[in-house]
């Protein structure tokens, strides 16, 4: 793998993986309808016994849009803050005092 698409790839397996994972926790409930997924519900099912789940696709991808940027964002700040060289402080002389004999 080349090492220009590392991070992008990372970012938008991670994207997909937290999105899938957000479907675990559930979001708004109307009445009658329950949502799950953040920061958008992209899953939603009538509350009614043997209801299937319907998956809003526009919901799911910019879901996983949203993640992907914001891990590819966390990536690409981690990986420039490796770059930059620690800057060490001077360390300061201190001067002792001799003591005075009486």
């Amino acid at each position: 793998m080349c090492k220009q698409y590392k991070i992008p790839i990372y970012s938008l397996l991670t994207g997909i993986i937290i999105t899938l994972i957000t479907a675990l926790f559930p979001n708004v409930f109307l009445v009658g309808v329950s949502h799950w997924g953040y920061l958008l519900p992209w899953l939603r099912r009538v509350v009614y016994p043997g209801a299937a789940f319907e998956v809003l696709w526009v919901y799911f991808l910019s879901d996983i849009v949203i993640w992907s940027v914001l891990i590819y964002l966390a990536l690409i700040s981690v990986k420039e803050e490796k770059k930059k060289p620690v800057i060490k402080k001077p360390k300061k002389k201190t001067i002792k005092k001799k003591r005075r004999k009486r």
